[in-house]
């Protein structure tokens, strides 16, 4: 349970600073989250 956690506080730091670069207009940050997004998504799939 704490991996979730763990998992989910990640996940919630990047939508945050996802939701602040979309608001300030920053869209090459906006690209950058994204791809991390799917990158970490990506990484914990193939972690099983």
């Amino acid at each position: 349970m704490g991996v979730f956690k763990s998992c989910l506080r990640q996940l919630i730091r990047q939508l945050k600073a996802l939701d602040k670069a979309e608001k300030s207009g920053d869209s090459e940050e906006v690209k950058r989250i994204i791809q991390e997004l799917l990158q970490d998504a990506q990484n914990g799939l193939e972690d099983d």
